[in-house]
Order: C-alpha cells, then structure tokens, then sequence
C-alpha cells in the first residue's frame, strides 16, 4: 500500500501567535474599560450638576416668589389729596441680617444677632386666600399654617440656611412657631439689597448687605445660592472639579469630593416700583 506524504508543516498555532493574540485582546479589553470608567465619572458628574441646577431653580423660585410678594397689602381706602391707597400694612416689606435672627420664629418683626448665625432674610406682606396655600378657609405662612386672627392676616417669613440633622445643609423657611426645610444642598444663602436715593421718583443707587441697608429704600434683592451635590463624585485627581467662587466671587476648594456652583438671582420689589 502507498503512503500518503506527511504535510511539510504543522497546522496548529505557534506559542508566540497566541501571545500576540492575547496581548491585543488585552489592549482591546482595557480600552472598552477605560471607557466604560471615564464615561461612568463623566455621568456621576452630568447627574450631580443636573440635580444641583433642579435644586437651585427650586430654591430661587420660592424667593421670587416671596420678594414680588414683600410689602403687599389690601388698600383700605385712599388719601383724597394724594390719589395714594391706605394699605392694612404699611411697614417694613424685607428685612435682613447678616448673621441671623436674635430669637425664635415669631409673629412680629425680627432683630439681628450679633453673632453665630448665617444670612437671613425676612419677608412680610398680607396673605389671603388667593396667594397662599389656604387651610380650614385662613390663608397660610410659608410654613403652611393658618393665621391666627389676632395677626390681621401679615405673615412674616424668615429664610435662612440650617440643618434639621448632621451632613444636611437645607434652605427653611421660619414663620410664627414653625420651621420647615424647603430645599436640600444649599450650603449658603447671600442678600444684597437696592438701595434707592430716596427722591420722589426713586432711583437705584447701589447695593449693599444687610448691615448697611435702609429697608425703608430698598427697591430690590439680589439673592445668592451656593448649592452643593448630594454624592461626592468628585476624587483627588479631579481638581478642576472641586474648584468653585462662592457668593462672594472668591475662589475655593471642596475638600469633601462634592461639586458647587453659585446661583443668582435679582428680584425687584412690586410694592416699591413707582
């Protein structure tokens, strides 16, 4: 019987074959990783600035809000000579400190402390059943309580920043005996307020904190959020990402890995347009 001749060469795969084989599946494999990695920060980053923008916004509407409504009041009836209405409320529409409220929520206007507390504002017009939130037939406060008779219906809301437990820094608002957290991650809360000459036909003059303000002239409120990421996506090697000017336009650095961004806002006063 005749042979068949042996093949001249083998068919199977050279050992240096396999390791090309399986260093370039290596680099293939790491590259998909890397990827993967970068864009996973890439979204932990894109979702914690997008809840801070969601939060801010929040935040800076309830202010509006509040602001458009300082000062406002029922006309009771009108000065004959003037042609100007007489309101139920007739005093002070904002009124702010720099480091906080003397005492307690109260039903009457506030004094300043002298120190340890944050910028605060306060807020007070007449509520009814069209502006506010209204319970058992009585317009409400900020912190959603009816008010008592006694008050004529004047709300005075306080706005501040404060923490309800340890880690958490919220915007609340503080009315009567109640206090009630609005907003999460507001780290701090500014005011600058419009100061207008005085003439008969008021023109903004400058802006100034609350320690050099005359509330008697304050045509408008500049407000300033500093608002902070709930997650700390944020590590050692991502620097550019803690860096951040707070409300004063000062540069700094988060040394917690969460990111921060300010917010500004500026609101005229309705009830003090000419």
């Amino acid at each position: 019987m005749k042979r068949l001749p042996m093949p001249s060469e083998s068919t199977g795969f050279a050992l240096v074959e396999i390791l090309v084989a399986l260093g370039i599946g290596l680099v293939v494999v790491g590259a998909v990783l890397a990827s993967y990695l970068s864009n996973g920060q890439t979204g932990r980053f894109q979702s914690a600035v997008a809840q801070m923008d969601e939060d801010a916004q929040i935040g800076l509407r309830i202010l509006t809000r509040e602001l458009l409504m300082a000062g406002y009041a029922m006309p009771t009836s009108m000065n004959a000579d003037t042609r100007v209405f007489n309101q139920s409320y007739d005093a002070r529409a904002v009124f702010g400190c720099d480091k906080g409220f003397s005492a307690a929520p109260s039903v009457n206007p506030s004094t300043c402390a002298g120190s340890g507390g944050t910028p605060s504002i306060e807020i007070a017009y007449e509520v009814d059943l069209y502006n506010s939130v209204v319970s058992n037939g009585k317009g409400t406060d900020c912190a959603g309580v009816a008010l008592p008779a006694s008050q004529n219906g004047i709300t005075f809301n306080r706005y501040s920043v404060g923490s309800s437990s340890p880690g958490r820094s919220e915007l609340r608002c503080s009315s009567g005996s109640s206090t009630i957290p609005l907003v999460d991650n507001v780290e701090r809360l500014q005011f600058w307020y419009g100061q207008s000459d005085g003439g008969a036909s008021p023109q903004l003059i400058r802006y100034t904190q609350a320690s050099d303000a005359d509330f008697s002239r304050v045509m408008s409120v500049r407000v300033c959020l500093l608002m902070r990421s709930s997650e700390a996506p944020a590590k050692a090697e991502d620097a550019a990402w803690q860096s951040y000017l707070d409300c004063d336009g000062v540069r700094r650095t988060a040394a917690d890995g969460r990111l921060r961004r300010v917010y500004f806002s500026t609101i005229a006063l309705r009830s003090k347009t000419p």
